[in-house]
């Protein structure tokens, strides 16, 4: 027998964790490597010579539409800026002291740009005069703000000396019905405010001029946004408006009959396409995509603007077809490489792998699951599939006569069980009169009964985690608190007996029902000192419990004739056991000091009054 110090060693070594790898894969890299190695090399060399050349190609392009784009954006909005500012030293210089001088001043600088829609000058006192222009000419027109907003946008003119944009809203009025930006300009008078110039600009016709550039140039979609969820511009709202309203000056990326673009944020890839000042994304949808490439623009707008070009995904897909027409027949021979290492490694590695699944489910006694192993083409592996299956019969044998408790046991203490002294609690049943019932019933029927009823007792015991010692004829011997560690170990078998007793009532009525008689049961319980280990000969031995305690747990089994033969169940317990319990002992009633045989003094008994109340246990 092993010493302590080499099982210990032995257990240790066991359980050492080592990095493995899977047997098919080692298999299937050993045998494709060097084809696939040169396979890659091939590929990667192809790969970078002309995706790299078409990715700079595509930025290029893209980097030239953007250009144009925000160079119009620049052309539509920087005149205004300029405007503002001669209007503003205009006025500072005393030039437009009468209404009519600033008007006609006003009306100059709206024909020089076109774009703004309306020009005005919004005084301290609330006075508004201005010039608009639409299809029927140009008009003069005075006006008195109304709204807080615009009487905060003169507090907010009142402390900046530069020109700045507002928000995008949207004009119901039916001159316009169109959305509008706003740029500001302070006017300053030898360091006083007198009051802020005020350009409205329509942003219609940014979309006419993006769908001239997508015309231009078909298969390509430009546009701009305001913010990342607003489009100030689209090639698609030329022609088809979307519906706005003064809640809803601008459309979000969702409204512009754009799929691709409403997916920008969502959807999208970000790819790389070159060392220049653009981000790229993929949106694709279905069979069909769009590279969208993008740019961010400051100083026209509270927000920054977006401005960005929709270009097909085939520009950038167009590398890799490249790539997969010229190394079809590369890739074929590596196929096949990589098929046949995946066959061979398979059909070594699936026996090998089933052979580990079933050894854990050995490890952990779960025998049920165990499933016999097919065979194998190559001869080890079906040696290893046959002498396998011939321990699984004896492994399923075992599993019936070895409880599964003692095994774990064993196993976790490297099969050395020393026989110890522990407390424990020791169950014996037995069933009232069976000698005489078996004698009327065939061996059939009654092993039959004798198998129900044990499965049904036998449940109960192992619920609480307890041990079944052994079986004899119709008695069962049971106990808790050995091979492991239970302190409770009282406590769990009075639950034991609890589940016991309310099983055998449950049965009986059963058996009422079928026309059968009732089996009435006797159970004793009784904790005290024993010696537990492998008891038995040389070479067959069982792991038992020895003791006085072991004989008095029989002999209150058998004090249960004579304490109420007529019951169905009685389950009479020590007051040693009803001491060490440390939960509910309302059910049980003392029935005072009894003299047991072989004990020279009286022991107090209690009886388990009934079956336990429903959800007890």
């Amino acid at each position: 027998m092993a010493t302590e110090a080499e099982t210990t060693t032995d257990r240790r070594a066991a359980g050492t964790h080592r990095r493995t790898i899977p047997l098919s894969g080692t298999l299937a890299v050993v045998m494709a490597g060097l084809v696939a190695l040169t396979a890659v090399d091939v590929l990667a060399v192809f790969w970078f010579m002309t995706a790299g050349t078409t990715r700079d190609l595509l930025a290029r392009a893209a980097q030239l539409g953007l250009d144009s784009v925000q160079a119009r954006i620049a052309d539509r909005f920087t005149p205004v800026e300029d405007q503002l500012a001669f209007l503003a030293r205009e006025i500072a210089a005393g030039h437009t002291d009468d209404g009519a001088a600033l008007d006609r001043l006003m009306t100059g600088a709206l024909a020089g740009t076109p774009q703004v829609r309306v020009l005005s000058l919004t005084g301290l006192d609330g006075a508004i005069r201005g010039v608009t222009q639409g299809p029927h000419g140009v008009f003069t027109f005075t006006d008195t703000i109304h709204r807080d907003d615009e009487r905060q946008e003169i507090e907010t003119a009142r402390g900046r000396r530069d020109a700045y944009w507002g928000p995008v809203h949207f004009v119901p009025a039916e001159v316009m019905r169109t959305s509008v930006a706003n740029l500001h300009r302070p006017v300053h008078a030898d360091d006083r405010f007198v009051g802020v110039l005020t350009a409205t600009i329509t942003v219609d016709a940014l979309s006419d001029h993006l769908r001239t550039i997508a015309e231009a140039n078909p298969g390509t979609t430009p546009f701009i946004l305001y913010g990342p969820d607003r489009v100030l511009a689209h090639p698609a709202m030329a022609t088809q408006r979307p519906a706005l309203s003064p809640e809803h000056p601008l459309p979000s990326l969702d409204e512009v009959g754009d799929p691709f673009l409403a997916g920008l944020w969502t959807e999208a890839k970000r790819e790389t396409v070159g060392e220049i000042d653009l981000e790229a994304r993929v949106v694709r949808l279905g069979d069909d995509g769009r590279v969208i490439l993008t740019r961010t623009v400051e100083g026209y707008a509270p927000r920054p603007l977006i401005v960005g070009v929709e270009v097909p995904v085939e520009v950038l897909d167009k590398p890799t077809d490249d790539l997969l027409r010229a190394a079809l027949a590369g890739l074929a021979v590596l196929a096949i490489a990589i098929l046949v290492a995946i066959v061979v490694s398979r059909a070594i590695a699936r026996p090998v792998g089933a052979m580990a699944r079933e050894v854990r489910a050995v490890g952990s006694l779960d025998f049920a699951a165990l499933r016999p192993l097919p065979g194998s083409l190559f001869s080890e592996l079906n040696e290893q599939a046959r002498a396998y299956n011939t321990m699984l019969t004896g492994l399923r044998w075992l599993e019936t006569y070895v409880p599964k408790a003692l095994v774990r046991r064993l196993l976790r203490g490297g099969g050395a069980m020393p026989s110890t002294e522990r407390v424990v609690t020791v169950m014996f049943t037995d069933i009232v009169d069976f000698t005489a019932t078996a004698e009327r019933m065939p061996a059939a029927e009654v092993a039959a009964l004798l198998n129900a009823h044990f499965d049904l007792l036998g449940r109960c015991v192992e619920a609480e985690d307890g041990t079944i010692d052994k079986f004899i004829g119709d008695c069962v011997m049971a106990f808790w608190g050995a091979p492991d560690d239970q302190p409770d170990h009282a406590d769990r078998a009075l639950r034991a007996a609890r589940a016991i007793a309310a099983a055998v009532t449950a049965d009986n009525a059963a058996r009422r029902g079928c026309g059968l008689a009732p089996l009435r049961v006797r159970i004793g319980l009784h904790s005290g000192p024993v010696v537990a280990g492998n008891i038995g000969m040389s070479g067959r031995s069982g792991y038992t419990i020895v003791g006085d305690a072991v004989n008095l747990g029989n002999r209150l089994e058998q004090l249960g004739k004579a304490v109420a033969p007529a019951d169905e169940v009685v389950v009479l317990a020590s007051g040693e056991t009803v001491e060490l319990a440390a939960g509910d002992r309302s059910d049980l009633r003392s029935l005072g000091p009894h003299a047991v045989p072989g004990r020279r003094t009286e022991i107090e008994i209690f009886r388990l009054e009934g079956p336990p109340p429903p959800g007890s246990h």
